[in-house]
């Protein structure tokens, strides 16, 4: 009898179990829950407009009497080259917080009384007057970056010895660039090669007593050389003007001036465009093919299912960016939303916000924000028919996610195509309250096309985050982006699109299993050259690098201690460091090796210090 009373009363349990899951799983499907779903942990909005009002704009140029560790920075006003290579150092030095005085070969006298670095921007020939000083300079304990190497003249024969050189010929051209050293901070033994990296060089033997850092298939690229107290590095070329080489100028400052120290981001983000979004139900020969799918479908049981793995395996925190609809309308009244795009972003949306991400909008449609015809042509797109529109087309799709997450502040905006007019980014600030962040493109555009970003606070108070790589496989431009943005930000930002696989360019012909494939060796490698990246995503990361370029530093050392002071240090900041000494004790900061020679440090408070031995 007891037997059967417990019996009983074991099934009334397992009924009652069985009763409350499915209570808890139909509360989780239904719309009560996503009332309940928000952002605020981020930053109240509030808390944002507080630290809006104390931006500064941080500048790295220092005044002639401020003599405490500055580089001074030589550059020839008459020189369009040298004026497009001042114009990127420029940018360098702002983001790695280190002050420089600059001089002018066509309008000053040259000194370098009191430099900790001298940087030359300018034509080597230029510099006639002064080249007996910057050796003396180098001689007593000086550091010289000579930035770029032009046909040689009467002044580079008189001191080629004393950059390292013993013998030279004549200018040649490479096509590659082969790391002996991490210059690049990961990139030992790795080689770049295609017409991307072309780059004017002297064909040179250096002296045995250079330190190699990188070379061509024809010529050395880059190397150190000490003379005297001092030192130089040489960089045998004449491209670092271009944004993407910036992993090499800041490479090369790190490794000439001993135990440098820089900031860096340190964010490792990923980007989904156009999704959630509205799903076709048609057939595609590439799908059909290998799963007898549909492409909604596909993307439900399939591609979605894959990127939840990966998310998992590699540490990814996606920011999705969402589209209400795929119509081509231009002008109010836009059309209403339908009711399986809504319940479609709910769903996956949700799905998302699971897995640790971010919802971000990518458009009310996908017709960028803009007026100009010739943009529109060349995408196959439309131009909208006023601003009152843009900002109509602004509120709905935010309203539209508002539907979705009562409760959620989008704050990530990354425009279609990466297009986005001036006129088109005053419609999203005005439009929409909780805007934090737009994430476009990084690489200049030739053509004039993109909303080309650099890492900045705007004037509205919205952060300018440009994203860097794309696509779901490796490529020799990808790649190097990637190489040369990590040393100089500690920053990987990458983006895909669902249907990139439909896209006989960007899928590059291949079925889903093929490009899974690719891009789990793509995120392999990304893992295991920088396991040290903290995941994030946008609106995470934008205020982290907001309160990064709203701090400045102060920087003192001597032969065994490192100190720096942050002012509006608001949360913990990350840097490279780079030293061959030991490192000792360490007060309000950690310390780890992450390559050789090479520190990741994290700073937990305004005043940081680290022993070196």
């Amino acid at each position: 009898m007891d037997n059967n009373i417990r019996f009983r009363r074991n099934v009334y349990i397992i009924l009652l179990c069985i009763l409350i899951f499915g209570i808890i799983s139909q509360l989780a499907r239904s719309d009560l829950v996503l009332k309940y779903i928000s952002n605020d942990n981020q930053m109240s909005l509030e808390q944002w407009e507080q630290f809006q009002d104390t931006v500064t704009q941080v500048s790295m140029l220092v005044d002639e009497s401020d003599s405490v560790g500055k580089h001074c920075i030589v550059y020839d006003s008459t020189d369009e080259l040298s004026e497009k290579y001042y114009k990127n150092f420029k940018e360098v030095y702002r983001y790695i917080k280190q002050p420089y005085t600059l001089q002018d070969t066509a309008a000053d006298t040259l000194s370098y009384d009191s430099c900790q670095a001298v940087i030359v921007l300018s034509n080597m020939e230029t510099m006639a007057d002064s080249i007996k000083q910057l050796e003396q300079y180098i001689e007593s304990g000086g550091y010289v970056f000579f930035a770029r190497m032009d046909h040689p003249g009467p002044v580079f024969t008189k001191i080629y010895r004393k950059l390292g050189i013993v013998n030279y010929w004549f200018v040649i051209g490479n096509n590659d660039i082969e790391f002996t050293s991490n210059l690049l901070i990961g990139q030992t033994g790795k080689k770049f090669a295609d017409d991307y990296f072309y780059n004017d060089s002297i064909s040179v033997e250096l002296d045995h007593g250079s330190e190699l850092y990188a070379k061509g298939e024809l010529s050395p690229l880059a190397w150190r050389y000490d003379h005297g107290e001092g030192a130089v590095f040489v960089y045998n070329g004449n491209n670092l003007f271009m944004k993407s080489n910036r992993g090499l100028i800041v490479g090369a400052l790190s490794l000439l001036v001993p135990d440098y120290i820089y900031p860096i981001f340190n964010a490792k983000l990923f980007y989904i465009d156009d999704y959630p979004a509205p799903m076709s139900s048609e057939k595609h020969p590439i799908i059909t093919a290998e799963y007898n799918r549909n492409v909604a479908s596909f993307f439900k049981e399939i591609w979605w299912p894959d990127m939840i793995s990966v998310a998992k395996n590699y540490d990814l925190k996606y920011t999705a960016v969402a589209i209400e609809d795929y119509n081509e309308a231009v002008a109010a009244p836009l059309p209403a939303y339908r009711q399986e795009d809504l319940t479609n972003l709910i769903v996956y949306g949700r799905e998302v916000l699971k897995t640790g991400g971010e919802i971000g909008i990518h458009g009310y449609n996908h017709q960028p924000l803009q007026f100009r015809e010739d943009i529109a042509k060349a995408y196959g797109y439309k131009t909208w028919n006023s601003y009152e529109d843009m900002g109509a087309a602004v509120r709905e799709v935010v309203a539209f996610v508002e539907r979705a997450f009562p409760n959620y502040h989008t704050v990530s905006y990354v425009p279609p195509s990466n297009v986005l007019s001036k006129e088109g980014r005053t419609a999203l600030k005005e439009n929409w309250d909780s805007l934090r962040v737009v994430s476009s493109l990084y690489e200049e555009d030739h053509e004039g096309f993109s909303y080309v970003q650099e890492f900045e606070i705007a004037e509205d108070g919205v952060v300018e985050m440009p994203r860097i790589t794309s696509g779901y496989a490796d490529s020799p431009d990808m790649l190097w982006l990637e190489a040369s943005i990590m040393t100089a930000h500690g920053y990987f930002s990458h983006f895909i699109h669902p249907d990139d696989l439909l896209d006989d360019h960007r899928g590059g012909g291949k079925v889903w299993s093929e490009l899974y494939k690719d891009f789990e060796h793509m995120l392999d490698r990304v893992h295991d050259t920088y396991p040290w990246l903290k995941s994030q995503t946008s609106g995470d990361a934008a205020m982290h690098v907001a309160t990064v370029l709203n701090s400045q530093l102060t920087r003192s050392q001597t032969d065994k201690k490192l100190s720096v002071e942050i002012d509006n240090y608001e949360t913990p900041q990350y840097f490279i460091l780079r030293s061959k000494k030991k490192i000792g004790r360490l007060t309000n900061c950690q310390v780890k090796l992450i390559d050789e020679h090479t520190y990741l440090v994290e700073a937990m408070d305004a005043s940081f210090n680290i022993e070196l031995k």
